[in-house]
């Protein structure tokens, strides 16, 4: 699904402008982009909890070149999904 897809369904959902749905939808993206940057874990109801982590750096094979490199430490984000949204998926599988 397409952002635009996904706009168009909550502002019909909300009866709301697609200018106004962009505008929340952009809000909670920016929030939880903050949030996730700044080392912030935080959970949405329903949804699952986001949270960040430091992979350490690495060594790893590179075909290309047929050398070993080294992979610099970098964060990355992880997501558990509620028990909710995991029951519901699976509830759809039934279906």
């Amino acid at each position: 699904m397409t952002k635009s897809e996904v706009l168009k369904s909550i502002s019909k959902e909300m009866d709301l402008t697609i200018s106004e749905t962009e505008e929340l939808y952009d809000s909670l993206v920016d929030g939880m982009n903050i949030l996730l940057s700044n080392n912030v874990g935080f959970t949405l109801p329903g949804v699952g909890s986001f949270t960040t982590e430091l992979r350490d750096s690495h060594k790893s094979y590179n075909p290309h070149y047929e050398q070993m490199m080294l992979i610099p430490p970098k964060k990355v984000v992880h997501f558990s999904q509620s028990s909710t949204l995991k029951e519901e998926i699976n509830r759809g599988d039934d279906e």
